[in-house]
Protein backbone atom coordinates (compact mmCIF):
# COMPACT_ATOMS: atom_id res chain seq x y z
CA UNK A 1 0.00 0.00 0.00
CA UNK A 2 1.34 3.42 -0.25
CA UNK A 3 1.74 6.02 1.56
CA UNK A 4 -1.60 7.93 0.58
CA UNK A 5 -3.66 4.29 0.85
CA UNK A 6 -2.22 4.62 4.54
CA UNK A 7 -2.54 8.34 5.21
CA UNK A 8 -6.51 7.59 4.05
CA UNK A 9 -6.88 4.40 5.75
CA UNK A 10 -5.64 6.26 8.81
CA UNK A 11 -7.84 8.72 8.55
CA UNK A 12 -11.20 6.51 7.85
CA UNK A 13 -9.95 4.63 11.38
CA UNK A 14 -10.03 7.66 13.32
CA UNK A 15 -13.05 7.65 15.87
CA UNK A 16 -14.46 11.09 14.65
CA UNK A 17 -14.63 12.76 11.23
CA UNK A 18 -15.36 15.93 12.40
CA UNK A 19 -12.29 16.78 14.91
CA UNK A 20 -10.35 15.34 11.90
CA UNK A 21 -9.21 18.89 10.32
CA UNK A 22 -10.10 22.17 11.84
CA UNK A 23 -12.39 23.32 8.81
CA UNK A 24 -15.19 20.68 9.67
CA UNK A 25 -16.30 21.67 13.48
CA UNK A 26 -15.61 25.13 12.29
CA UNK A 27 -17.48 25.36 9.39
CA UNK A 28 -20.58 23.69 10.57
CA UNK A 29 -20.45 26.10 13.96
CA UNK A 30 -20.01 29.22 11.47
CA UNK A 31 -22.81 28.34 9.45
CA UNK A 32 -25.33 27.28 12.18
CA UNK A 33 -24.29 29.92 14.77
CA UNK A 34 -24.85 32.48 11.86
CA UNK A 35 -27.68 31.63 10.91
CA UNK A 36 -29.08 31.10 14.65
CA UNK A 37 -27.39 34.96 16.01
CA UNK A 38 -28.88 36.70 12.95
CA UNK A 39 -32.51 35.38 13.20
CA UNK A 40 -32.65 36.56 17.33
CA UNK A 41 -31.09 39.64 16.24
CA UNK A 42 -33.82 40.15 13.82
CA UNK A 43 -36.01 39.67 16.68
CA UNK A 44 -34.15 42.45 18.45
CA UNK A 45 -34.38 44.72 15.85
CA UNK A 46 -38.38 44.05 15.87
CA UNK A 47 -38.59 44.52 19.81
CA UNK A 48 -38.96 40.84 20.54
CA UNK A 49 -36.01 40.28 22.49
CA UNK A 50 -33.20 42.61 24.69
CA UNK A 51 -30.35 41.96 22.17
CA UNK A 52 -29.06 45.31 19.83
CA UNK A 53 -27.15 46.09 17.10
CA UNK A 54 -23.92 46.32 19.24
CA UNK A 55 -24.74 42.50 20.35
CA UNK A 56 -24.99 42.16 16.63
CA UNK A 57 -22.03 43.64 15.19
CA UNK A 58 -19.97 41.31 17.85
CA UNK A 59 -20.99 38.39 17.14
CA UNK A 60 -21.02 38.85 13.39
CA UNK A 61 -17.29 39.44 13.41
CA UNK A 62 -15.71 37.92 16.52
CA UNK A 63 -18.27 35.00 16.61
CA UNK A 64 -19.60 33.43 13.08
CA UNK A 65 -16.75 35.37 11.08
CA UNK A 66 -13.70 34.50 13.11
CA UNK A 67 -14.84 30.46 12.92
CA UNK A 68 -14.73 30.81 9.53
CA UNK A 69 -11.22 32.04 9.51
CA UNK A 70 -10.14 29.57 11.87
CA UNK A 71 -11.78 26.47 9.75
CA UNK A 72 -10.02 27.98 6.56
CA UNK A 73 -6.30 28.82 8.54
CA UNK A 74 -6.64 25.45 10.66
CA UNK A 75 -6.74 23.80 7.51
CA UNK A 76 -4.52 25.21 5.48
CA UNK A 77 -1.89 26.27 7.88
CA UNK A 78 -0.61 22.41 7.08
CA UNK A 79 0.00 22.97 3.10
CA UNK A 80 1.87 26.76 3.89
CA UNK A 81 3.87 25.11 6.54
CA UNK A 82 4.56 21.17 6.03
CA UNK A 83 3.45 20.98 9.68
CA UNK A 84 1.45 18.21 11.25
CA UNK A 85 -2.35 19.82 11.44
CA UNK A 86 -4.47 20.41 14.54
CA UNK A 87 -6.54 17.77 15.06
CA UNK A 88 -8.29 15.42 17.87
CA UNK A 89 -8.26 16.48 21.46
CA UNK A 90 -6.10 19.94 20.33
CA UNK A 91 -8.76 20.76 17.88
CA UNK A 92 -11.61 20.00 20.62
CA UNK A 93 -9.93 22.36 22.79
CA UNK A 94 -9.83 24.94 20.31
CA UNK A 95 -13.71 24.72 19.59
CA UNK A 96 -14.07 24.77 23.28
CA UNK A 97 -12.65 28.42 23.56
CA UNK A 98 -14.59 29.41 20.84
CA UNK A 99 -17.64 28.34 21.84
CA UNK A 100 -17.27 29.35 25.37
CA UNK A 101 -16.51 32.62 23.95
CA UNK A 102 -20.03 32.29 22.52
CA UNK A 103 -22.11 31.33 26.12
CA UNK A 104 -20.14 34.36 28.21
CA UNK A 105 -21.16 37.20 25.95
CA UNK A 106 -24.70 35.95 25.31
CA UNK A 107 -24.83 34.63 28.99
CA UNK A 108 -23.38 38.15 29.78
CA UNK A 109 -20.90 36.40 32.61
CA UNK A 110 -17.02 36.17 32.57
CA UNK A 111 -16.62 38.17 29.18
CA UNK A 112 -13.34 37.91 29.76
CA UNK A 113 -13.67 34.31 28.43
CA UNK A 114 -14.33 35.66 24.92
CA UNK A 115 -11.07 37.14 24.96
CA UNK A 116 -9.09 34.05 24.68
CA UNK A 117 -9.30 32.31 21.31
CA UNK A 118 -8.49 34.50 19.13
CA UNK A 119 -4.58 34.91 21.04
CA UNK A 120 -4.42 31.58 21.35
CA UNK A 121 -5.05 30.89 17.28
CA UNK A 122 -2.68 33.55 16.14
CA UNK A 123 0.19 31.98 18.96
CA UNK A 124 -0.73 28.57 17.27
CA UNK A 125 -0.39 29.55 13.55
CA UNK A 126 2.66 32.00 14.64
CA UNK A 127 4.29 28.78 16.04
CA UNK A 128 4.31 27.24 12.84
CA UNK A 129 5.04 29.54 10.86
CA UNK A 130 8.22 30.55 12.65
CA UNK A 131 9.12 26.63 12.50
CA UNK A 132 9.19 26.59 9.17
CA UNK A 133 10.45 29.46 8.30
CA UNK A 134 7.07 30.20 6.45
CA UNK A 135 7.38 34.46 6.69
CA UNK A 136 5.22 35.09 3.55
CA UNK A 137 2.18 34.13 5.78
CA UNK A 138 3.36 36.03 8.61
CA UNK A 139 1.03 38.76 8.43
CA UNK A 140 -1.90 36.19 9.18
CA UNK A 141 -0.99 35.57 12.62
CA UNK A 142 -0.19 39.27 12.93
CA UNK A 143 -3.84 40.26 11.53
CA UNK A 144 -5.38 37.49 14.18
CA UNK A 145 -3.70 39.35 16.81
CA UNK A 146 -4.74 42.90 15.70
CA UNK A 147 -8.15 41.46 15.98
CA UNK A 148 -7.88 40.09 19.34
CA UNK A 149 -6.61 43.69 20.40
CA UNK A 150 -9.86 45.22 18.81
CA UNK A 151 -12.56 42.43 20.89
CA UNK A 152 -10.48 44.02 24.11
CA UNK A 153 -11.06 47.14 22.52
CA UNK A 154 -14.59 46.04 22.46
CA UNK A 155 -15.45 45.15 25.79
CA UNK A 156 -13.72 48.16 27.72
CA UNK A 157 -13.13 51.26 25.84
CA UNK A 158 -15.26 51.50 22.09
CA UNK A 159 -17.15 48.80 20.92
CA UNK A 160 -18.55 50.95 17.77
CA UNK A 161 -15.27 51.26 16.35
CA UNK A 162 -13.95 48.01 17.36
CA UNK A 163 -16.48 46.54 15.29
CA UNK A 164 -16.24 48.63 12.27
CA UNK A 165 -12.25 48.55 12.29
CA UNK A 166 -12.89 44.73 13.17
CA UNK A 167 -14.37 44.05 9.66
CA UNK A 168 -12.28 46.15 7.75
CA UNK A 169 -9.06 44.30 9.30
CA UNK A 170 -11.06 40.96 8.10
CA UNK A 171 -11.62 42.56 4.27
CA UNK A 172 -7.46 43.19 4.64
CA UNK A 173 -7.10 39.06 5.27
CA UNK A 174 -9.97 38.34 2.66
CA UNK A 175 -7.63 40.62 0.11
CA UNK A 176 -4.24 38.79 1.60
CA UNK A 177 -5.52 35.12 0.98
CA UNK A 178 -8.12 35.76 -1.98
CA UNK A 179 -5.63 37.85 -3.79
CA UNK A 180 -3.83 34.40 -4.14
CA UNK A 181 -6.49 31.68 -4.55
CA UNK A 182 -9.14 33.47 -6.53
CA UNK A 183 -6.74 34.09 -9.76
CA UNK A 184 -5.25 30.40 -9.14
CA UNK A 185 -8.49 28.75 -8.82
CA UNK A 186 -9.95 30.45 -12.02
CA UNK A 187 -6.54 29.39 -13.89
CA UNK A 188 -7.14 26.03 -12.74
CA UNK A 189 -10.96 26.26 -13.62
CA UNK A 190 -10.45 27.63 -17.16
CA UNK A 191 -7.58 25.12 -17.80
CA UNK A 192 -4.85 27.67 -18.00
CA UNK A 193 -1.79 25.23 -17.38
CA UNK A 194 0.96 27.92 -18.31
CA UNK A 195 0.91 31.07 -16.92
CA UNK A 196 3.83 33.78 -17.48
CA UNK A 197 6.60 32.87 -15.69
CA UNK A 198 6.53 36.74 -14.38
CA UNK A 199 3.47 38.86 -14.08
CA UNK A 200 3.82 42.64 -15.28
CA UNK A 201 4.95 45.17 -12.83
CA UNK A 202 1.71 47.05 -12.77
CA UNK A 203 0.54 43.93 -11.50
CA UNK A 204 2.92 43.10 -8.84
CA UNK A 205 2.79 46.91 -8.08
CA UNK A 206 -1.24 46.34 -7.30
CA UNK A 207 -0.75 43.28 -5.38
CA UNK A 208 1.78 44.35 -2.61
CA UNK A 209 -0.24 47.72 -2.17
CA UNK A 210 -3.84 45.81 -1.67
CA UNK A 211 -3.46 44.89 1.91
CA UNK A 212 -1.26 48.04 2.95
CA UNK A 213 -3.94 50.01 0.99
CA UNK A 214 -6.44 48.71 3.55
CA UNK A 215 -4.09 48.51 6.62
CA UNK A 216 -3.65 52.39 6.35
CA UNK A 217 -7.31 53.21 6.10
CA UNK A 218 -7.66 50.97 9.54
CA UNK A 219 -5.15 53.04 11.09
CA UNK A 220 -6.69 56.37 10.10
CA UNK A 221 -9.84 55.19 10.86
CA UNK A 222 -9.08 54.57 14.84
CA UNK A 223 -7.16 58.17 14.57
CA UNK A 224 -10.54 60.28 12.71
CA UNK A 225 -13.23 57.70 11.81
CA UNK A 226 -15.65 58.79 8.96
CA UNK A 227 -13.58 61.82 8.26
CA UNK A 228 -12.63 63.03 4.93
CA UNK A 229 -9.65 61.29 5.60
CA UNK A 230 -10.99 57.80 5.97
CA UNK A 231 -13.23 58.29 2.81
CA UNK A 232 -10.19 59.39 0.60
CA UNK A 233 -8.46 55.82 1.88
CA UNK A 234 -11.33 53.80 1.39
CA UNK A 235 -11.56 55.34 -2.28
CA UNK A 236 -7.60 54.78 -2.66
CA UNK A 237 -8.16 50.67 -1.32
CA UNK A 238 -11.23 50.15 -3.72
CA UNK A 239 -9.44 51.77 -6.80
CA UNK A 240 -6.04 48.94 -6.09
CA UNK A 241 -9.05 45.93 -4.89
CA UNK A 242 -10.61 46.49 -8.17
CA UNK A 243 -8.01 47.10 -10.51
CA UNK A 244 -6.50 44.28 -8.89
CA UNK A 245 -8.97 42.27 -10.54
CA UNK A 246 -8.41 43.08 -14.17
CA UNK A 247 -6.32 40.14 -15.04
CA UNK A 248 -8.48 37.56 -12.77
CA UNK A 249 -10.94 36.89 -16.12
CA UNK A 250 -13.64 37.28 -14.35
CA UNK A 251 -16.45 37.35 -17.03
CA UNK A 252 -15.24 34.19 -18.26
CA UNK A 253 -16.08 32.14 -15.02
CA UNK A 254 -20.34 32.63 -15.29
CA UNK A 255 -20.93 29.13 -15.85
CA UNK A 256 -19.27 27.64 -12.42
CA UNK A 257 -20.87 28.92 -9.57
CA UNK A 258 -17.71 27.67 -7.52
CA UNK A 259 -15.53 30.24 -9.19
CA UNK A 260 -18.13 32.68 -10.15
CA UNK A 261 -18.76 33.47 -6.31
CA UNK A 262 -15.03 33.64 -5.34
CA UNK A 263 -15.12 36.96 -7.85
CA UNK A 264 -18.83 37.96 -6.36
CA UNK A 265 -17.12 37.70 -2.78
CA UNK A 266 -14.34 39.66 -3.28
CA UNK A 267 -15.28 42.21 -5.67
CA UNK A 268 -17.78 43.40 -2.73
CA UNK A 269 -14.69 44.12 -0.97
CA UNK A 270 -14.02 47.64 -3.39
CA UNK A 271 -17.96 48.31 -3.43
CA UNK A 272 -18.14 48.50 0.20
CA UNK A 273 -15.06 51.22 0.12
CA UNK A 274 -16.39 53.05 -2.40
CA UNK A 275 -19.96 53.38 -0.95
CA UNK A 276 -17.55 54.40 2.18
CA UNK A 277 -15.80 56.71 0.67
CA UNK A 278 -19.28 58.61 -0.60
CA UNK A 279 -20.76 58.49 2.94
CA UNK A 280 -17.39 60.13 4.77
CA UNK A 281 -16.69 62.94 2.05
CA UNK A 282 -20.09 63.62 0.91
CA UNK A 283 -22.44 62.40 3.20
CA UNK A 284 -24.61 60.83 0.31
CA UNK A 285 -24.61 57.03 1.14
CA UNK A 286 -25.58 55.67 4.99
CA UNK A 287 -22.57 54.50 6.29
CA UNK A 288 -24.56 51.46 7.79
CA UNK A 289 -25.15 50.16 4.51
CA UNK A 290 -21.54 51.02 3.31
CA UNK A 291 -20.55 48.69 6.08
CA UNK A 292 -22.55 45.98 5.56
CA UNK A 293 -21.43 45.64 1.77
CA UNK A 294 -18.12 44.76 3.36
CA UNK A 295 -19.52 42.65 5.71
CA UNK A 296 -23.02 40.73 4.39
CA UNK A 297 -21.36 41.21 0.75
CA UNK A 298 -17.50 40.71 1.46
CA UNK A 299 -17.14 38.38 4.33
CA UNK A 300 -20.42 36.60 3.94
CA UNK A 301 -20.18 35.67 0.05
CA UNK A 302 -16.59 35.12 0.33
CA UNK A 303 -16.88 33.12 3.82
CA UNK A 304 -19.32 31.03 1.68
CA UNK A 305 -17.11 30.52 -1.66
CA UNK A 306 -14.20 29.25 0.77
CA UNK A 307 -16.04 26.80 2.94
CA UNK A 308 -17.93 25.12 0.38
CA UNK A 309 -15.41 24.76 -1.49
CA UNK A 310 -12.86 23.52 1.04
CA UNK A 311 -15.54 21.51 2.11
CA UNK A 312 -15.92 19.10 -1.09
CA UNK A 313 -12.52 18.83 -1.52
CA UNK A 314 -11.38 17.63 1.37
CA UNK A 315 -14.18 15.47 1.62
CA UNK A 316 -12.69 13.46 -1.27
CA UNK A 317 -16.47 15.30 -3.36
CA UNK A 318 -15.59 16.57 -6.90
CA UNK A 319 -15.14 20.68 -7.11
CA UNK A 320 -18.74 21.17 -8.48
CA UNK A 321 -21.43 23.23 -7.20
CA UNK A 322 -24.63 21.22 -6.52
CA UNK A 323 -28.43 23.15 -6.77
CA UNK A 324 -28.07 23.36 -3.36
CA UNK A 325 -24.90 24.87 -3.32
CA UNK A 326 -25.71 27.43 -5.77
CA UNK A 327 -28.83 28.17 -4.07
CA UNK A 328 -26.60 29.39 -1.17
CA UNK A 329 -24.81 31.92 -3.32
CA UNK A 330 -27.64 33.05 -4.86
CA UNK A 331 -29.54 33.64 -0.90
CA UNK A 332 -26.43 35.33 0.41
CA UNK A 333 -26.00 37.60 -2.19
CA UNK A 334 -29.37 38.67 -2.72
CA UNK A 335 -29.15 39.17 1.31
CA UNK A 336 -26.39 41.29 0.84
CA UNK A 337 -28.04 43.54 -2.47
CA UNK A 338 -31.12 43.98 -0.10
CA UNK A 339 -29.13 45.04 3.11
CA UNK A 340 -27.09 47.49 0.90
CA UNK A 341 -29.45 49.13 -1.43
CA UNK A 342 -33.40 48.32 -0.26
CA UNK A 343 -34.90 50.79 1.72
CA UNK A 344 -34.50 50.05 5.46
CA UNK A 345 -38.15 51.64 6.09
CA UNK A 346 -39.35 49.08 3.33
CA UNK A 347 -38.27 46.38 5.32
CA UNK A 348 -35.18 45.76 3.89
CA UNK A 349 -33.30 44.39 7.44
CA UNK A 350 -35.95 42.34 7.86
CA UNK A 351 -35.81 40.84 3.79
CA UNK A 352 -32.12 40.95 4.11
CA UNK A 353 -31.81 39.12 7.50
CA UNK A 354 -34.37 36.03 5.82
CA UNK A 355 -32.45 35.61 3.36
CA UNK A 356 -29.06 35.33 5.06
CA UNK A 357 -30.75 33.13 7.55
CA UNK A 358 -31.91 30.41 4.82
CA UNK A 359 -28.97 30.48 3.20
CA UNK A 360 -26.51 29.70 5.85
CA UNK A 361 -29.40 27.36 7.22
CA UNK A 362 -29.61 25.28 3.94
CA UNK A 363 -25.63 25.65 4.28
CA UNK A 364 -25.70 23.75 7.37
CA UNK A 365 -28.16 21.29 6.61
CA UNK A 366 -26.90 19.96 3.15
CA UNK A 367 -23.15 20.32 4.85
CA UNK A 368 -23.98 18.58 7.86
CA UNK A 369 -22.86 15.19 6.22
CA UNK A 370 -20.07 16.62 4.50
CA UNK A 371 -18.54 17.78 7.11
CA UNK A 372 -19.08 14.94 9.59
CA UNK A 373 -18.28 11.74 7.59
CA UNK A 374 -15.41 10.50 6.48
CA UNK A 375 -14.19 11.24 3.08
CA UNK A 376 -16.04 9.48 0.95
CA UNK A 377 -13.50 8.11 -1.26
CA UNK A 378 -11.95 6.52 1.64
CA UNK A 379 -15.43 5.10 2.66
CA UNK A 380 -15.98 3.73 -1.24
CA UNK A 381 -12.14 2.30 -0.69
CA UNK A 382 -12.75 0.03 2.58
Amino acid sequence: MNKRGEKYNAMARAPMPLLSSGHRPFFLMMAAYGAGALGFWILGYRGFSPLDSTWHGHEMIFGFAVAAMAGFLLTAAPNWTGRPPVRGAELLFLVALWAGGRLAVNAGAFVWFDLIFLPVLAARLLYDIIASQNWRNLMVPVILFALAGLNLFYHFADPSSALRVGAYLITGLIALIGGRIVPAFTANALGIKHPPAKAPRLRNSIDLLSVPAILVLVAAELYSPGSVLTGALALLAAFILLIRMAWWRTFQTLRNPLIWVLHIGYIWIPIGYVLKGLSDIWLIFDPSSALHALTVGGIGVMVLAVSSRASLGHSGRPLKADVNTTAVYCLVTAAALTRVFWPRDLYGVEISGALWLLGFGLYTIAYWPILTKPRIDITHAS
